[in-house]
């Protein structure tokens, strides 16, 4: 039952949030990430929260790290250093 949850979060973690949030929220022209988006992706805010900036790195960098060597994870939380 546990395993079944499991699977279901990491799924969901990796098939539909993070591709969300890469695909939306990384702010390729002036760097860093922008979290104020709307259900289908369109930007509401262009500030840029420095909790949720460190968050989602950190999340990137560990996934890199603990689940998937993906280098498009570990480009993305280089893209914050470059940023900063």
């Amino acid at each position: 039952m546990i395993k079944d949850y499991l699977t279901i979060y990491k799924e969901g973690l990796l098939n539909d949030i993070i591709p969300f949030w890469i695909e939306h929220s990384v702010d390729r022209e002036f760097g860093g990430f922008m979290f104020c988006v709307d259900r289908d992706g369109s930007i509401i805010d262009t500030d840029k929260g420095v909790w949720q900036t460190g968050r989602f790195t950190w999340m990137l960098a560990t996934l890199y790290n603990e689940v998937e060597q993906k280098e498009e994870w570990l480009d993305l939380a280089k893209h914050v250093l470059i940023f900063c």
